[in-house]
């Protein structure tokens, strides 16, 4: 009677310590952030996705003014990117035509797939443009590094009465740009009409905004989301 009570005891406390070992969450949560740049007259909005710093994906707006606009997602496995998909607008010619593109690379950095339509007319990609979008997805990844590391964000909503409401919960943000905005964008924001949406990268706390960067200042414009090709 004492040994099976002995043996029952150790059992439990055996497995009690086993179950002490186990991790309550074995699977490393996903994390998503969201930022952007403006560099000349070209402005980036970013969705990244990464599993321990590591990539998974970042998806992007990219506004080019005259010559053109469009949307990209990148792709890694295992650290490496391989894949690309962008379609919108670019200036081919004399003139802005509609434009898609797919890509996939394999472990190597080689494009092993790719499908680029220029107005709905196949056209070869070139070494110099494949190595560009690796390129391009390079810089995207460092941005979005830097702005976590500096704990910046993109903050995007409406402008109402000198505030920023924002997108996602309605709340009011006061906004303190470093550097100060040039003088012409300081009249277009204290216009009393309002009706703008605006996009900034910076911090927040509390109840206000640090911004270091305009990213967006649209009439009528709306929230941003992340775009329909990284389905």
């Amino acid at each position: 009677m004492k040994r099976s009570f002995l043996f029952l005891l150790s059992s439990f406390l055996l497995a009690g310590c086993e179950s002490t070992n186990i991790p309550d969450n074995p699977v490393t949560q996903i994390e998503t952030q969201v930022g952007g740049q403006t560099l000349g007259d070209t402005t980036s909005v970013y969705w990244y996705t990464h599993r321990q710093n590591r990539p998974i994906d970042l998806s992007e707006h990219v506004w080019m003014g005259d010559y053109g606009d469009y949307e990209s997602v990148y792709r890694w496995r295992a650290g490496k990117l391989r894949e690309v998909k962008r379609a919108g607008k670019q200036l081919q010619g004399d003139s802005v035509k509609p434009f898609s593109l797919h890509v996939r690379y394999d472990t190597q950095g080689k494009a092993v797939f790719q499908r680029y339509l220029v107005d709905d007319i196949v056209l070869p990609l070139s070494d110099t443009q494949l190595h560009r979008y690796t390129e391009q997805a390079a810089r995207a990844l460092s941005t979005m590094r830097a702005q976590n590391k500096e704990g910046q964000r993109l903050v995007q909503g409406q402008w109402r009465d000198g505030t920023l409401v924002r997108c996602d919960d309605g709340k009011a943000l006061k906004v303190t740009f470093t550097p100060a905005l040039p003088d012409h964008l300081n009249k277009q924001l204290a216009a009393p009409q309002g009706g703008y949406f605006i996009a900034v990268v910076g911090k927040v706390r509390r109840n206000e905004v640090t911004a270091t960067e305009l990213l967006l200042l649209q009439e009528g414009g709306s929230c941003l989301v992340p775009p329909p090709i990284a389905e």
